[in-house]
């Protein structure tokens, strides 16, 4: 089944640039592009929209009109279930923590590059958390500086094998499901399995929560 992707971004050149990808990457159909929030939420509130068949909105924050931030809590309003992964040139931790605020399941930096974003795309669509190495940079900055200095639980009483710490130090560095395959050697599918046992030990239900709580009790 193709991930289909709509995509909101008002630059015609990086617009076009994803849709020639999407287009020609087995797995994936563009079925959507707008180049403001406004025109988003016209196609979302017409009475045939297929909005409820999507699988990811693409979004931009600097947009004409009403922000990205403000497309990911109308996309949200309307399709709580809808995947919106950010792509933009911002990279400030306030705008970062405002994007995944306002609901957005991933984050990306155009400077990525086109290959890294589909990657990404599948990670989110698969349930994953999606975050541009250097936007996860970021966010763990933030996360150290508020994780207590007491050490936690150790990875020995939580069970955890080295190939799942392993796996979560790849979390940790911000890699795609992807990414951490390629490290490791081993099967997109293998990592996936050694990340549904990681949620079940670690009582987390994210990518998002478990790098929180590898970070906040040492556990890598």
């Amino acid at each position: 089944m193709s991930i289909r992707v709509a995509i909101v971004e008002d630059n015609r050149r990086f617009r076009e640039s994803v849709e020639l990808v999407l287009q020609h990457s087995p797995g994936f159909e563009h079925v959507a592009s707008h180049g403001s929030v406004e025109e988003l939420v016209a196609s979302l509130d017409a009475p045939n929209s297929l909005a409820g068949s999507w699988g990811v909105v693409l979004m931009d924050i600097d947009l004409p009109g009403a922000s990205g931030i403000d497309g990911i809590r109308e996309v949200k309003r309307r399709h709580p279930g809808l995947c919106v992964v950010v792509c933009t040139v911002f990279e400030e931790p306030a705008t970062i923590v405002q994007a995944i605020a306002a609901g957005a399941d991933g984050y990306l930096l155009k400077s990525a590059g086109l290959e890294e974003l589909r990657d990404q795309l599948e990670t989110v669509v698969s349930g994953g958390a999606s975050l541009s190495s250097g936007v996860a940079r970021t966010v763990l900055d933030l996360l150290r500086d508020l994780a207590p200095t007491a050490a936690g639980p150790t990875p020995a009483r939580l069970h955890l094998t080295d190939r799942e710490r392993d796996v979560l130090r790849g979390l940790v560095d911000g890699l795609s499901y992807k990414q951490v395959a390629d490290r490791l050697g081993m099967s997109v599918h293998t990592v996936r399995g050694h990340i549904k046992s990681l949620y079940r030990k670690l009582q987390v239900q994210n990518v998002a929560e478990a790098v929180s709580r590898a970070i906040r009790e040492r556990l890598i």
